[in-house]
């Protein structure tokens, strides 16, 4: 099957005479052949180009819009003209054209032996990780060169090929890409999240802030930086900060941890290590941040990193607090009594997946390092656990907490009744000190407590329906006692809950056999 009466899709991107396009995230493609050679070929999902009957407003407005991306587009193809992937590693677009559907469609050359997203880079040895570095830091000089800022830097747009063991990288995805003389206004910067540099963040929370001043060349040699972590460690750096991402750190001005695998030299000439390296690439800064150029010198051998950035020991060997998130559960040892216990440094870190990925990097006098948990640093004795302040729970709940410990861990400071109009509930407050009200059975389903086992008050079952009651079931549902009853010659039963409203227990009267057995009360 042909798309746009030109390119044959690939069997793969068909489901009979239905084309399946992929998503990209800020668009979708296939991939096809033309003339013997595979492309490609990805259309915009944030550009249409207007229908004839549309109103004249809606027409010209998107009218506008559309001649401005081609435009765009058409301006970036010349300024990379001859650019291409065997020489320079990078994948430009050859043409452009709006389809029938009328979206905005761009065609490239696909690369052979990619690797798949799931390659394990971490796993790469020092001399071909630089190497991979180093060549990618070239590809992005070379179009920076050229007048053309990137814009979208990550780890799914610069593809990898490996050829006999040789692994070399290409920029692709060009969409999001703008002219470094012709930055577009604020609905057209792109950028992913976690990749997003500090003036990007600055943009997008102050109204007023220009694009024509924060966003250039360094803006791709931040996100570069962060590709290079993401690489080598398969994760984000870690920051002191609770929610956001690197670029959000550094602009806020919060400690950015470097994963100590890049603690190594690059080479033996000039003394530099891919931590300083990654330090001086996440300059709060723009023009504080070294040049693409600078970048691949640096990763050759070649140029020494400023002093400034040069990371070292002289960062505080202590926090001098837990995170906000533990502090109403747990207490830090004075920095004194860490050193006694043979403690050199204690840093928070961030995970970056929520409130379980606070945790703490403890390196010991001996060099041997640790990531803990809260709990963990308790157990260690570099903390001490303050436990959870627990209530008894309400009577007809039925309901056990867990131990305090259990609690706290779990990042609750206290739990203690509370009645909201007619119902009855739990007020709880998290480690951080937020209050929440929940019901009995968030609570269990939670893992701060579990359904308490009584007795049921019970006879046996009517002879014809059966010879025993299941007691655990009857429990599990709050039942306090259930009794034969004989209505009109009829054998059926009285239940009594533990549930109580207005002052009396629940009961259900003249309970038929059959009611019983769906329930599970008779076995």
């Amino acid at each position: 099957m042909k798309y746009n009466g030109v390119f044959e899709v690939d069997p793969a991107f068909l489901n009979g005479s239905t084309i399946l396009w992929k998503n990209t995230g800020n668009g979708e493609y296939i991939i096809a052949t033309k003339g013997g050679k595979k492309y490609f070929v990805k259309r915009n999902m944030h550009a249409r180009f207007p229908a004839r009957d549309e109103p004249k407003a809606v027409y010209n407005k998107y009218k506008a819009e559309a001649n401005a991306l081609q435009k765009k587009q058409e301006r970036l193809r010349l300024l990379m003209k001859g650019l291409d992937r065997t020489n320079d590693h990078i994948v430009v677009e050859e043409e452009n054209f709006w389809d029938s559907e009328r979206m905005f469609v761009t065609v490239t050359a696909c690369i052979s032996d990619v690797l798949p997203d799931t390659f394990d880079y971490a796993a790469l040895p020092l001399e071909k990780f630089l190497e991979l570095a180093r060549q990618t830091a070239e590809a992005l000089c070379k179009i920076h060169e050229r007048g053309v800022i990137h814009g979208d830097l990550k780890g799914k747009n610069i593809i990898v090929s490996n050829e006999g063991g040789v692994y070399t990288p290409y920029l692709i995805d060009f969409d999001s890409s703008y002219p470094a003389d012709a930055i577009p206004d604020w609905e057209s910067i792109g950028g992913s999240e976690g990749y997003q540099s500090p003036e990007i963040v600055l943009y997008a929370s102050e109204e007023g802030a220009s694009s024509g001043d924060t966003i250039t060349p360094a803006t791709d040699v931040f996100s570069l930086g962060v590709v290079f972590h993401k690489w080598w460690t398969g994760s984000f750096p870690g920051m002191d900060l609770e929610r956001g991402s690197v670029g959000a750190a550094v602009y806020l001005d919060k400690t950015v941890t470097i994963n100590k695998k890049f603690n190594v030299r690059i080479g033996k000439n000039c003394g530099a290590t891919l931590t300083s390296l990654i330090h001086w690439m996440f300059a709060k800064v723009p023009s504080d941040r070294p040049t693409a150029r600078q970048v691949a010198e640096v990763l050759a051998d070649k140029l020494e990193i400023p002093e400034a950035f040069r990371k070292g020991d002289d960062d505080k060997p202590f926090d001098d607090a837990l995170w906000d998130a533990h502090k109403l559960i747990a207490e830090l040892l004075p920095a004194s009594e860490l050193k006694n216990k043979g403690v050199r440094s204690l840093k928070r870190i961030n995970e970056g997946g929520g409130s379980m990925s606070l945790k703490y990097r403890v390196v010991l006098k001996d060099g041997t390092e640790n990531t803990l948990t809260v709990g963990q640093l308790c157990e260690a004795g570099y903390a001490e656990s303050k436990g959870a302040a627990v209530e008894d729970a309400w009577e007809e709940h039925m309901i056990e907490f867990e131990p305090a410990e259990v609690i706290a861990q779990k990042g609750y400071a206290k739990i203690c009744r509370a009645q909201l109009s007619f119902r009855k509930c739990y007020l709880i407050t998290t480690a951080s000190g937020r209050e929440i009200d929940k019901g009995y059975e968030w609570l269990v389903a939670e893992g701060l407590a579990h359904p308490r086992t009584v007795a049921v008050d019970a006879d046996t079952p009517w002879p014809e329906h059966g010879k025993a009651y299941c007691a655990e079931n009857m429990a599990r549902l709050g039942v306090k006692s259930i009794s034969r009853m004989e209505v009109g010659g009829e054998h059926r039963y009285r239940i009594v809950y533990n549930e109580v409203a207005g002052g009396k227990n629940k009961i259900n009267e003249r309970v038929p056999a059959n009611n019983l057995k769906l329930m599970g009360f008779i076995k």
